[in-house]
């Protein structure tokens, strides 16, 4: 809209209300245009790299408080998301399952109890809780112990049949390896299905070094061929995971120079419930509950007793992790529970997508303009535009049953989470709440920023086939945010700011 014509029609609008009143009013909309005009301009000089030569990337940055669109490029064009998709798998599940929503996992008897001994089989059924971590499996086994129960002279059973089998999605990259990141999913699943390798230098040159695999458990087994090299030597240790039948084998080789501190390593499982199992078997051991039988994998029978419901922190709590720490098992557990609580057991992803494709269409978009094909964004056959995701960052934003939860759970720059090391040099960067994305020549920034003059956005940035360092586009992002930041309505009171911190920034 043309300036001069929006201050004509405002000053002919106010000609009853007086020539001061009309002039006072188009002084004003004059300097909210020339801020705008600066905001725009800056922006456009930050895009204006070599590195983004191509146009490969989408924008669209939006006044949430005033609904007005403040910069805009390609913002309707189709992108890989890579991460930003958990944003919609947030929102889907806040929607969907409600911000106290609570993962069960149980445990089950047959036979009887006598004295301090179960004289039968004990399940342990997992319905699909993804945040099922060595403090919660301490407390399953510890209301165990206090039945009182001591003994159990049947098997230890895992029973997963609350998912499907499906453990990846069949999208994702195959051969993946050992990576954490891409853990199998299962509906009994411990810790994130990794595991901790700790490797120390021993204490005599030539001689193995110590290996700890932390949880304990007897589905992981150790084969260690590293040897220690004299001190100032170069270390050269690879640690890394093999499947095995019934088990997983940790391997370790290379050199470990003796004056290097004790390193750690994450690895990712092959079998959620036998590793859960076998996990849960040691914890009931160190509770004083011994098991005399197998363990192995079965569904709980019928006329089982249920004695223990275990429940998981609230769906708003795991978010965070979801969110600040971008992980990946416990997007695809929430969208197999999505799937599960919407059109019964098992879950499965492809249900979970059917939930996440209906939350779309709420927003007004139809299934052929946008392609979801899991919940954490690993598949690089994912497309979003910049529009959708501002889109579900305004819908929940406009919902306050659900948008404190959403909101806290993403990553404060500067401050926590995978943005920790980003704009910390600023107290505004705490007015950032964001989401990152990061797969190889893809990175993405979507979420809120509140301007100097506390002005609330939503913005959302897709770079696809990127041709420079991943530093670059970083640094990219973060010129936006910053002029986000820094942006301030003119005629605005300054100490409209109430924060002392922000008040002693430029």
């Amino acid at each position: 809209m043309n300036c001069e014509w929006t201050v004509m029609k405002r000053i002919g609008m106010r000609l009853m209300a007086g020539m001061m009143g009309a002039l006072l009013s188009a002084t004003g909309a004059q300097a909210g245009d020339e801020a705008f005009q600066r905001f725009q301009k800056g922006i456009s000089e930050i895009l204006n790299d070599p590195c983004l030569a191509n146009e490969n990337y989408g924008i669209k940055i939006v006044s949430l408080d005033r609904n007005e669109t403040m910069y805009s490029a390609r913002a309707e064009q189709l992108f890989s998301p890579a991460s930003n998709m958990k944003l919609v798998t947030t929102a889907a599940a806040l929607r969907h399952l409600g911000p106290d929503y609570r993962f069960n996992t149980h445990l089950y008897a047959t036979g009887k109890i006598e004295g301090e001994t179960l004289y039968g089989d004990l399940y342990l059924k997992g319905l699909g809780d993804p945040k099922l971590v060595s403090e919660q499996m301490w407390l399953i086994a510890n209301d165990l112990k206090n039945f009182p129960l001591k003994r159990i002279t049947g098997n230890l059973v895992a029973d997963d049949s609350y998912f499907d089998g499906t453990k990846r999605v069949p999208t994702w990259k195959k051969n993946v390896g050992a990576q954490p990141y891409n853990a199998p999913m299962g509906a009994l699943s411990f810790n994130f299905n990794t595991v901790k390798v700790f490797v120390t230098p021993a204490e005599k040159i030539g001689q193995a070094p110590v290996v700890v695999v932390d949880p304990e458990n007897d589905y992981i087994r150790v084969a260690n061929r590293a040897r220690t090299v004299p001190p100032g030597k170069r270390s050269r240790l690879i640690v890394n995971r093999v499947e095995r039948e019934g088990y997983d084998l940790v391997t370790v080789s290379g050199l470990v120079s003796q004056d290097r501190a004790r390193k750690e390593f994450y690895l990712n499982i092959t079998d959620p419930s036998l590793y859960t199992i076998h996990v849960f078997r040691k914890y009931l051991e160190h509770a004083g509950v011994k098991v005399e039988g197998e363990t192995r994998l079965g569904l709980v029978p019928p006329a089982a007793d249920l004695l223990v419901e275990h429940k998981s922190e609230p769906l708003a709590v795991i978010l965070r992790g979801l969110n600040k720490y971008s992980n990946n098992f416990v997007a695809e557990q929430i969208l197999k529970t999505l799937g599960v609580e919407r059109f019964g057991p098992p879950g499965t992803t492809e249900k979970g997508l059917r939930v996440m494709e209906d939350f779309m269409k709420l927003l007004g978009y139809a299934p052929e303009q946008f392609r979801i094909l899991d919940g954490s964004g690993l598949s690089r056959q994912n497309q979003l535009s910049p529009d959708q995701i501002v889109q579900v960052l305004k819908n929940m934003r406009g919902d306050f049953a659900v948008f404190p939860e959403f909101i806290s759970a993403l990553g404060v720059m500067g401050v926590d989470g995978s943005v920790k090391d980003r704009l910390n040099h600023m107290d505004l960067s705490q007015r950032v709440r964001v989401k990152t994305g990061t797969l190889n020549f893809i990175s993405s920034l979507s979420g809120y920023f509140q301007s100097s003059d506390g002005e609330l956005f939503a913005f959302s940035i897709l770079m696809n086939d990127l041709k420079c360092t991943n530093g670059k586009v970083l640094k990219i992002q973060d010129a936006i945010v910053q002029e986000g930041l820094l942006f301030r309505r003119a005629g605005i009171p300054a100490d409209k700011d109430k924060s002392p911190a922000l008040a002693q920034n430029p």
